[in-house]
């Protein structure tokens, strides 16, 4: 009888929340859930339960005291230790150097297929996301230290990354691309044309997130700038945690009163993106010309949900960015230029005609974010690995499931949550939770 091989995946953060991260590994786990014995080791929050299922698969999590950022890392490695010692493992993927260093000083020891995450590096994220990022982005300051896990695979989100990994050295290893998965939606058809009544309001649409105040900077200041009769609005959207409220706030106060923001929620769902998506009529892709970006490039989720949706884009003009679109795909303005930013607000906001054809453009390459695309390609991939860990393994291949739009969740379904402009906070149900351990 076939046993299903056992996964484990390795995440020093907090899963679920609407961060990229979380987002590539629930859409991993929707791919091979139902094939492996899939196990999760991420942080705990005091909001979830130690023990849980989420998409079929068993997240552990492991509560952290309070002390250094250093002391948190000995804390999870050693948590994680006890795991990869507990269970026999086929594969174990990290999404993180910090997961990484265990998993490849255990690699040796017992016989797992080491694979890992590199669509961010924490060398190059942490700086903005971390209260401390020195001490962590001194031990893991260049990417070269990837090659000391003996990693058998790294997957990466674009061709950028994977050509900067390799000018780092990183060329043993076969780096995979699987492009980030959208939030999906069920119907794509092009957006509806803008009311031209001088009342009508227009609205562009800005998903950052907490490492990326300095952009959400650059897109209020061009609001500011623009004259008060064009009744433009700017919906924001993303994964911002508590501790943003205060640089929140200060933005708040720095913009026009008159003008109208709606501002993301301390505490926003998943499902919160897709809903301003549906509502919004162009969007920005607002980067900041920061190493982060430059070299390594950055995923850009965003982008996949504004091709999903069909949305008219203004980009901020970067490697990383032309990887996908061209100049007659979207608008482009120099990055942390406010001044063209606005410019291209209102070139676009003045021509139905270029909205139409920016919107075909971003429809077009719906098709490399869909969330069934990366499914396929991450089975395929650990089809190949089991393949070369056992000569009588079942081929994965044969137990590929149909990909359908229920495998993953959409905004039609009626009892999904809403969000309005005067309340943008949303109250999802609780996944069905495993017993505590006593």
């Amino acid at each position: 009888m076939f046993q299903r091989p056992r996964l484990l995946f390795c995440c020093f953060d907090f899963i679920p929340t609407a961060s990229l991260l979380s987002r590539r590994i629930t859409y991993y786990l929707k791919a091979l859930s139902g094939n492996f014995v899939v196990s999760l080791v991420c942080i705990k929050d005091p909001d979830h339960p130690h023990i849980e299922l989420y998409e079929k698969a068993r997240l552990l999590r492991v509560p952290l005291k309070q002390g250094t950022l250093q002391e948190r890392i000995e804390q999870f490695e050693r948590a994680l230790r006890r795991q990869l010692e507990s269970e026999d493992y086929v594969i174990a993927h990290s999404f993180d150097l910090v997961s990484g260093q265990i998993l490849a000083k255990l690699k040796q020891q017992l016989g797992y297929h080491l694979v890992f995450e590199a669509s961010t590096l924490s060398s190059q994220v942490w700086p903005y996301s971390q209260p401390e990022p020195g001490l962590a982005a001194e031990n893991f300051k260049s990417a070269k230290t990837l090659a000391a896990f003996s990693a058998d695979a790294l997957i990466v989100a674009t061709e950028q990354q994977k050509n900067y990994l390799q000018s780092q050295g990183l060329c043993k290893p076969p780096i995979h691309v699987l492009y980030n998965p959208a939030f999906p939606r069920k119907e794509i058809s092009p957006r509806k044309e803008i009311s031209a009544s001088p009342s009508a309001y227009f609205q562009f649409l800005h998903l950052g997130g907490e490492s990326q105040l300095a952009s959400l900077h650059t897109a209020l200041e061009a609001l500011i700038t623009l004259p008060q009769e064009l009744n433009f609005q700017l919906a924001l959207g993303g994964y911002y945690s508590e501790k943003s409220k205060t640089q929140l706030n200060t933005l708040k106060e720095t913009l026009n009163s008159r003008r109208s923001v709606i501002w993301p929620s301390m505490k926003r769902a998943i499902e919160a993106i897709t809903i301003l998506c549906s509502r919004t009529h162009a969007a920005l892709l607002v980067l900041e010309q920061e190493p982060r970006n430059v070299e390594l490039g950055g995923a850009m989720p965003e982008l996949a949900d504004f091709c999903m949706w069909g949305l008219p884009i203004i980009a901020a003009d970067l490697p990383c960015v032309r990887e996908f679109l061209s100049p007659e795909e979207a608008l482009f303005f120099t990055p942390g230029n406010s001044a063209m930013l606005a410019e291209c607000m209102k070139e676009l906001a003045a021509s139905p005609q270029r909205q139409a054809q920016l919107a075909s453009a971003s429809l077009a390459k719906a098709d490399t974010f869909q969330p069934s695309r990366f499914v396929e390609q991450a089975l395929r991939l650990y089809n190949q690995w089991i393949d070369q860990q056992s000569e009588h393994a079942e081929p994965l291949s044969e137990l590929l499931p149909d990909i359908t739009p229920s495998m993953f969740p959409t905004t039609s379904n009626p009892s999904a949550p809403s969000l309005s402009q005067e309340q943008d906070t949303i109250i999802v149900p609780p996944a069905s939770l495993c017993p505590l351990p006593e």
